[in-house]
């Protein structure tokens, strides 16, 4: 699942035309921070899906060290997008959604870090 998203998320953000024109239109002036929420919404969304992968603890922080690689990567792979730019703000935007997903996932784990048994 977690692969699922990574890579349609990936595939939107490095499409050229990544939201139909329609769908522009009704967002008017909310365009910008409807896109903004989207990349933090997004990050927190994966984040929570590889801190609770049913993988050792260590695999699980690997795969959200990547998530934090992967906002900057497809940051600097916009660059190479006909009508798509790459943002040092879109990459912090997305480092937000990253804490923000561990955030809650700590919340609901009630608290804890990880289970003892699998250090």
């Amino acid at each position: 699942m977690f692969a699922l998203f990574l890579g349609l998320w990936t595939w939107k953000l490095l499409e050229p035309i990544p939201v139909p024109e329609a769908l522009v239109g009704r967002l008017g002036d909310w365009k910008f921070y409807a896109a903004k929420l989207l990349h933090a919404g997004a990050y927190a969304f994966l984040t929570v899906l590889a801190v609770t992968l049913p993988l050792p603890r260590y695999w699980r922080w690997y795969f959200v060290g990547l998530l934090a690689l992967h906002g900057g990567a497809t940051e600097i792979g916009q660059t190479f997008v006909p009508s798509r730019t790459g943002s040092v703000r879109d990459v912090a935007i997305d480092w937000v959604g990253i804490s923000l997903g561990l955030l809650t996932w700590f919340v609901m784990s009630g608290g804890r870090l990880a289970k003892r048994s699998d250090e």
